[in-house]
This record gives C-alpha cells, sequence and structure tokens, in this order.
C-alpha cells in the first residue's frame, strides 16, 4: 500500500509540475495580447536612440526602500508615462538591504555618490548592501511595454547624468522636489476630487502635461495611493499593472516550480506571508503571528483582513481527525511528515490539517514558531526545503534572450543567488488555493496581487 501511495504521488507531483508549466507559458504568451486588444495599440521599440526625435519628452524618478515597495514607484511611473505620453527613463532596482527615503536634493547626491563611496562618504551608511541591477532583470515589465509605454533603462545615477548622456542644460529639466515622505499626490484629472490622504500638495497630471521641458524629474514615486485616478481605463492600466509586473528572474521562476510540485501542485496549498524582521513588523511580532494563528483557524479562507478578524470560526476536531492530527505532530522528518500530508491532504480538512507554505523573513521558523507548527503540523517554509535552497545559491544565470539582462546576469554570476530567496518564497506562495498576508506589507501585497492573477488563470481551467 505504501508503495502504491509513493507512485501515486509521483504521477501526481509530475503531472501537477507539466500542468503549471503549460498555465506560466500560456499566460506569459496571452497576457500582452490581452492589453493590446484592451487598449487596440501595438508594442513599440524602445529601445535608447530607437524612433526618439528632438521632440521626444521624458520622465523619471529616485528609487528608494525595498524591493517591493520600488516595485510600486516603476508601477506608478509607468502609468504616469501612459497618461503623459512621455519615456520613462527607468532607474535600476537595489535588490540588497533597501535605502531610505530623503530629501530630493540630498537624496539625489546620494545616489550619484554613495553606491560607489559607501565605506567612506558621509552620510551613505544605509548604501552598504546596496545591490543595483537593471529593472528587467528582476521584474517583468512586459504590460507595460505591450501598452506601447516607452521605456529606456538608466544605468548611472550621477548628478550630471543629464548633461552627460543628453546634453541637456538646467533649462531642459523640470524638477517635482520631494521634500518630505509624502510631498505630493498626483491626480489624473482636474475634477478628481479623491481626499489628498496624509499627502500635503496636490500635483495634477493636466498641468503636468502642459511642461515644455524635455524631461519631468520626480523624487519618490513610492507608495500605493501615490496617484489618484478616476479614469476606469487608468484604474484599470494600474490594477493590471500590480498583477502583472512581477518577478521573472528565470532562477526564481525554476526553483519556485520545483517546491511548487512538491507541495502538490498549484492551488494545493494555503500560503501565507509573515514579516517579522525589521521596524514596525519586529515591533508588532507578537499582534502579527495571532492575526495569522487566528486566520488560519478560519474554517472558509474566503480574504478577510487579518485585523478585522475577532473569534475563529472553526468547528470541534473528530475522533478521527484528532488521531491524524497526533499522528503528524509525531513526525519529526520533515519530508516524512510532507508526504503524510500529502497523503491525508483534502479540501474539506479541518483547519489544524491544513496543507500550508509560509514565505517568512523569521530565522530559523520551526523553533522561532514552535507553537504555530504544533498547531499547524503540515506547515512548511523554504527552510524545510535545504536542496532548493542549495541550488539557488549555487544555479548559474540562466539566459532569457534579452541581451542587456543576460550580460549583467553573467557580471554578476553566481553573487545575487542569495538574493533571490525572498522572491522564491513571495512566487511559491502566490499558487496558492488561499492567500493569509501580515498587514500593511507591501511584499504580502505583491503576493495578494499575484495570487488574484493565478486564481484568474484557474478559473478558467477548471
Amino acid at each position: 500500500m505504501t508503495m502504491m501511495r509513493s507512485t501515486r504521488f509521483i504521477w501526481a507531483t509530475c503531472l501537477a509540475m507539466l500542468m503549471l508549466t503549460m498555465l506560466l507559458v500560456t499566460y506569459t504568451t496571452t497576457q500582452s495580447i490581452s492589453v493590446q486588444l484592451r487598449f487596440k495599440v501595438n508594442p513599440m521599440s524602445t529601445k535608447h536612440g530607437e524612433g526618439s526625435s528632438d521632440e521626444e519628452k521624458y520622465i523619471t524618478y529616485y528609487p528608494h526602500s525595498g524591493l517591493h515597495n520600488q516595485r510600486l514607484a516603476i508601477i506608478n511611473a509607468i502609468v504616469i508615462a501612459k497618461v503623459l505620453n512621455r519615456t520613462l527613463i527607468l532607474p535600476e532596482v537595489n535588490v540588497g538591504k533597501g535605502t531610505s527615503w530623503a530629501p530630493t536634493s540630498r537624496y539625489e547626491h546620494k545616489m550619484s555618490i554613495c553606491p560607489g563611496f559607501h565605506k567612506t562618504a558621509d552620510d551613505c551608511a544605509d548604501f552598504r548592501r546596496y545591490v543595483p541591477l537593471p529593472a528587467e532583470a528582476i521584474f517583468d515589465i512586459s504590460a507595460a511595454r505591450a501598452n506601447g509605454v516607452r521605456i529606456i533603462h538608466r544605468t548611472s545615477m550621477s548628478e550630471t547624468y543629464f548633461q552627460d548622456e543628453w546634453s541637456a542644460t538646467d533649462e531642459d529639466i523640470y524638477r517635482v522636489i520631494d521634500t518630505m515622505r509624502l510631498s505630493y499626490r498626483i491626480y489624473d484629472l482636474k475634477e478628481n476630487e479623491d481626499n489628498m490622504r496624509s499627502f500635503t500638495q496636490r500635483l495634477d497630471m493636466e498641468d503636468l502635461a502642459t511642461r515644455q521641458e524635455r524631461f519631468i524629474v520626480f523624487g519618490s514615486l513610492h507608495y500605493t495611493n501615490r496617484l489618484a485616478l478616476s479614469d476606469p481605463q487608468l484604474t484599470w492600466f494600474i490594477n493590471h499593472l500590480r498583477e502583472e509586473v512581477s518577478i521573472g528572474h528565470p532562477v526564481v521562476i525554476k526553483q519556485a516550480l520545483q517546491v511548487v510540485s512538491r507541495l502538490g501542485g498549484p492551488n494545493n496549498f494555503v500560503g501565507v506571508h509573515l514579516r517579522q524582521g525589521d521596524g514596525f513588523f519586529k515591533k508588532s511580532m507578537v499582534e502579527t503571528v495571532n492575526a495569522v494563528r487566528l486566520a488560519l483557524e478560519q474554517e472558509s479562507l474566503a480574504y478577510l483582513p487579518t485585523d478585522q478578524l475577532t473569534v475563529p470560526s472553526t468547528r470541534p476536531l473528530t475522533a478521527l481527525e484528532e488521531e491524524t492530527l497526533r499522528g503528524v505532530q509525531g513526525i519529526s522528518d520533515t519530508n516524512e511528515l510532507l508526504n503524510q500530508c500529502l497523503m491525508i491532504h483534502r479540501e474539506d480538512n479541518h483547519p489544524r490539517l491544513r496543507l500550508i507554505y509560509m514565505a517568512t523573513d523569521t530565522p530559523q521558523p520551526r523553533t522561532t514558531l514552535k507553537e504555530l507548527h504544533e498547531e499547524f503540523p503540515c506547515l512548511f517554509t523554504l527552510s524545510d526545503f535545504p536542496d532548493v535552497i542549495d541550488d539557488i545559491i549555487a544555479a548559474n544565470p540562466m539566459a532569457t534572450g534579452n541581451e542587456m539582462v543576460d550580460l549583467e546576469y553573467t557580471r554578476v554570476g553566481t553573487t545575487l543567488n542569495a538574493l533571490l530567496i525572498p522572491m522564491v518564497d513571495a512566487t511559491i506562495t502566490s499558487h496558492g488555493s488561499g492567500f493569509i498576508g501580515t498587514n500593511k506589507s507591501t511584499f504580502s501585497s505583491y503576493i495578494r496581487h499575484r495570487y488574484n492573477r493565478f486564481q484568474a488563470m484557474y478559473a478558467k481551467l477548471s
């Protein structure tokens, strides 16, 4: 009987892997078509110097904070470039430790000098783990290109970049000064009366559209609510980008699929993100763990923000479920535990018997989060797949066909690989049948959007 179950499990795993691969191929080949049909445009060549003219105008901005905050800034910049019909000069993304926001003049200077002199220069302490890469080396932004948004890459953050690269003068540049963290909120239409939220200054795209300077340079474009959009097409477009602008590094995709297949395939487990590592999240660690536990205890996983959950709706365990629970709780070997959890897995399982994958920055989660693992014994994290972690660390660069990106991958070699681990975590989690995130986390927000995208795919195929 055990041999039969093992054989069935192997066949199920192979089938799940094949199905997931086909789904992802279908997804990547159809996403640009859907955007083109929606907006009735054709993809455009956007390489620097191709198709540009004296009349071409541009926007750019200064990125800061963590990777997923930078992703929000990219999305906002794409929408602004679309509305203003300007080419986006896309700065590199920092895949290392996030840099701190600063007012425009100070941050522009830091970006100019700190990457090369962070060990000796004043005011550069937050650049000690700064690892810049072209945005397309990490994120898939094909949905923007498919919608006709023109994009070129900025590889120098020098203060003299515009003079050196474009022979521009000060009269060619209009700077949107960022004096405080939430300086300006940008509105698509004059008649849009959405409130300012926590922002202090209103900017209207209709006014920005009248600027004749060749370059509009923003400070920060981070924050989900940076743009106030009332036009239905723009609202659709930004939501589309939030689902489509995703981590596209080939090593991340490959290794994430390895774990998803070992979890029984997509839509076969509940995804969780538990952030505890730094800042606000470290201070609210106990509350975050309790919120995740409370969400997992719900009989139904219909989405409800974790800060709105009050009491669990879990039915009592039956005698058989209690016996099954004790059985899996007694297994110490994680490979054996996973096999057993897959064998007992059913969609109508009691919440405590659910198969769960949790992305987390918690060190040694089976020790640090011992009580959570005891309550939900079929909960797994990336640390339970040490062979996958080893493969990520040792992986050689994989060709993408994008010459610029492939040259950059060759340049950095395997030095980047350890930084890919959180990206693998996010990608795995987004393939779950349900998702529970950490309140106020942009990492959770990213997973939520990708989860929604994949759920829409699975619904169409069911």
